[in-house]
């Protein structure tokens, strides 16, 4: 094995477990190219080679002009999920998030924040914006809206809690996409109403509306990925 090769390994590595254990979380960036070079004293070549690997095995999305950022903690597979059982376990994730978020959006109703106004309309205009990129599909920026109304809860738990399913809820937001032939003006507009009619109540300290705003989006999200309607 060449020098080069085992410093591109010894980057890969390093990176890979940094993910892994939660030092990069999902949905953060990751350090600049220049950084990584200086941290494990590899060139720009390397460090991009291992960036490439990062983003060929699904663990991380590059945003033109703004960088890297993780996606999910383990690498994902090139097809769907095979089996039952996984896609099983993503429709059981799917009654969690029903739950879950619907809850998160009801507290966030009554605790947020003007911060928290501020950040979850960042999040929703970046949503928007990226259901307009054929390559990033708004999936990082959904993730990141639902993240800022569990965190405008003011509580750890809610926010924990999501986290935990982060993995699976890029999983489902990527195969729904790549399944559904709705065509793909009329499904941003959907999913754009969804997400601001939550925003709104959100926003207007209306929690029981908030409430029924989140589980019916994501409640839809599910019908339109194991039914197939157009929901």
């Amino acid at each position: 094995m060449t020098k080069r090769a085992t410093l591109t390994e010894q980057v890969y590595d390093g990176i890979l477990g940094l993910v892994i254990d939660g030092s990069f979380p999902i949905g953060t960036r990751l350090p600049p190219e220049v950084e990584l070079c200086r941290n494990y004293g590899a060139s720009r070549p390397v460090v991009r080679e291992v960036l490439a690997r990062l983003r060929a095995e699904g663990l991380i999305e590059s945003r033109r002009g703004s960088g890297s950022y993780v996606l999910r903690q383990t690498a994902a597979s090139p097809q769907l999920p095979e089996g039952v059982a996984s896609m099983a376990e993503i429709e059981e994730c799917y009654d969690f998030r029903i739950a879950h978020e619907g809850e998160c959006a009801y507290f966030a109703a009554t605790r947020r924040t003007a911060d928290d106004i501020e950040a979850m309309n960042a999040a929703f205009d970046a949503f928007c914006t990226g259901l307009m990129d054929p390559e990033r599909g708004g999936i990082l920026d959904d993730f990141r809206f639902h993240l800022a109304i569990a965190q405008a809860t003011h509580n750890t738990f809610f926010v924990n809690a999501f986290q935990s399913v982060a993995s699976r809820v890029h999983m489902a937001i990527e195969i729904s996409r790549r399944m559904n032939a709705t065509p793909v003006a009329v499904r941003r507009e959907r999913l754009i109403a969804e997400h601001e009619a939550v925003l709104r109540a959100i926003v207007d300290g209306e929690p029981a509306k908030a409430r029924r705003a989140m589980r019916d989006h994501v409640t839809r999200s599910k019908t339109r990925l194991f039914k197939g309607e157009s929901a």
